[in-house]
């Protein structure tokens, strides 16, 4: 019973650590976002930097990553467009985002508002094309 307990631990903690691993081809690239099979916004990144364009609108947004899987990404600045279809006086909450499953070059990630008081998650595929 213990070597079949130990067995057990052993293939958690080392699934885990794959999928953790698998993160890292993540960090950097050109990707797309789908919700639903639709393609909602392209996605540029660098080590510090994300810049996403979708209907019209481009923001930049920094990014700090937490752990291999765990992100935080915090906005810098937005095009005319994206200005004019925020409320007013809106302050613009970091967004906390986990990956929380990875099958070959796609990720499914799970994202949070930071600050905010709603419990709003939302999950979307991101694809790496570069």
């Amino acid at each position: 019973m213990k070597n079949v307990l130990t067995f057990c631990f052993l293939l958690v903690a080392c699934t885990f650590s794959y999928a953790q691993n698998k993160c890292e081809e993540f960090k950097t690239g050109e990707f797309i976002n789908t919700e639903n099979g639709i393609v909602k916004a392209t996605i540029q990144r660098n080590d510090s930097i994300q810049t996403e364009q979708f209907s019209g609108k481009e923001i930049k947004l920094r990014i700090t990553w937490i752990d291999d899987c765990s992100y935080r990404l915090k906005f810098l600045e937005g095009n005319e467009a994206f200005l004019k279809s925020r409320p007013k006086d809106t302050p613009m909450y970091d967004l906390m985002v986990k990956i929380i499953s990875v099958n070959g070059d796609s990720y499914v990630q799970e994202s949070r508002f930071i600050d905010y008081d709603g419990d709003t998650v939302y999950i979307s595929t991101i694809k790496k094309v570069k």
